[in-house]
């Protein structure tokens, strides 16, 4: 299938499915996290199929430790 029949099919989803992550993800790459507890980042790359973009994304896990210290 092609990439804008591929397109055309999920044009208006609401729900992100296995099916989906199939069909338009290639690789989802999560590199090994960096800094200590308290300054702690990671970052996740995802190469999409069809080749026509890389997202790169940074966790900052900073807000995640203030949450679970305040529950």
């Amino acid at each position: 299938m092609s990439f804008v029949n591929i397109v055309k099919k999920y044009e208006e989803f609401t729900e992100l499915t296995p099916e989906i992550m199939h069909e338009l993800i290639d690789r989802i790459t999560v590199h090994a996290p960096e800094g200590g507890r308290g300054n702690r980042t990671q970052q996740v790359d995802i190469t999409f199929r069809f080749k026509v973009v890389t997202a790169t994304a940074t966790a900052d896990f900073k807000q995640y430790y203030v949450r679970r210290k305040a529950v």
